[in-house]
């Protein structure tokens, strides 16, 4: 009763939503919600039971994935014909936590280059794939993560020339993300939208959980929430520049049967992930509390213009795209408990 209490309180006192403003140089509007294309993709790597991949990273040559359950947790296939070209198995120690991601962003890899942040290792890990090897193991270059940051645990994490942008699993207080470096420290990002109901400590802390990306040459950082219906954006210094809903009325995440902490398998998800081209930002919309349905990708030019409005053909957990912006990769479950490989081609939809 008290989640039902919650999440109704969400839907009826927040504040409305549905007119472009402007208030202290930040601009506000509503998004529309209506189905430009659908898109059909191809299945290019069938996950039949055996690969469980969580996380994908787009080099010019190669795919690189990393599998929840594989003991080659990192897994790099040619583009040409999803051959291995190099793997790093978990016996090794390559990676000592079960869950590394991809770097969202990180301004030394071009070309073949990737990064992995590992929270149980403590370990920024660069790898060049280009690299002559004379097996399919991989090389890394390690780096301390207190380069970057003083504690916890964080997921996409960007790295600018100066900043590392990211977010916390276990923030401190309400935050969309935050940014750190070795001159001023680390800064919360304000949560945005603001939530004008009571609702418990322990589920104003994680509200604004966001997935994040960040253009260093034009200045942008997108941050898209995952359990309120919002995108925001901002510049290098975490100032937002503007805001984007996607109703006449927010909703909010409810608690659990405590009423302590955030219940995120009951609460809806809404944006589940993010990724960006040259040109454009992609933003992975669920809307649903158990992922079914078909998945809705909503895409902007990174001054927050809203250009189009994607509808996958099937429930998607994470997308890639190549930096040209000509396609896409998602991962897709499949109905013998793996992840798929799915291509979407985006001539035309854009």
């Amino acid at each position: 009763m008290k989640q039902f209490l919650y999440l109704l309180a969400g839907l009826l006192f927040f504040a409305s939503c549905n007119k472009q403003k402007n208030k202290d140089g930040i601009h506000t509007y509503k998004a529309s919600t209506k189905i430009t294309a659908k898109l059909s993709g191809d299945v290019v790597f069938a996950g039949n039971s055996t690969y469980n991949y969580y996380d994908i990273a787009i080099t010019d040559d190669y795919y690189a994935f990393l599998d929840y359950y594989s003991d080659t947790i990192l897994q790099v296939r040619k583009k040409s014909d999803f051959s291995l070209h190099q793997i790093g198995p978990r016996e090794r120690n390559t990676f000592s936590t079960a869950y590394p991601s991809f770097t969202k962003y990180d301004y030394v890899n071009h070309k073949n280059r990737i990064s992995i942040w590992d929270n149980e290792s403590y370990l920024l890990k660069r790898i060049d794939l280009d690299q002559n090897q004379t097996t399919p193991m991989i090389s890394i270059d390690s780096i301390p993560m207190t380069d970057f940051v003083s504690w916890n645990a964080n997921t996409n994490c960007c790295i600018t020339s100066k900043e590392l942008y990211a977010v916390s699993f276990i923030p401190g207080k309400p935050q969309v993300f935050f940014s750190s470096n070795k001159i001023t420290g680390e800064y919360a990002v304000p949560g945005y939208p603001p939530i004008t109901v009571p609702i418990p400590e322990g589920v104003l802390k994680q509200a604004y959980n966001s997935d994040l990306v960040v253009n260093e040459e034009k200045g942008v950082i997108v941050a898209a929430l995952r359990f309120i219906d919002c995108i925001n954006f901002y510049d290098l210094n975490c100032d937002m520049t503007s805001s984007i809903s996607f109703a006449d009325y927010y909703t909010i995440p409810v608690a659990d049967i405590t009423n302590t902490y955030l219940d995120a398998e009951n609460s809806k998800k809404c944006f589940i992930d993010i990724c960006c081209s040259d040109k454009y930002v992609f933003c992975l919309f669920d809307g649903t509390t158990d992922f079914t349905g078909n998945s809705i990708i909503y895409v902007f030019d990174w001054q927050g213009k809203q250009k189009a409005v994607l509808q996958a053909d099937r429930n998607l957990r994470k997308i890639a795209i190549e930096k040209a912006g000509d396609y896409l990769l998602a991962l897709s479950p499949d109905e013998e408990g793996g992840r798929n490989v799915i291509k979407y081609n985006l001539k035309g939809k854009l």
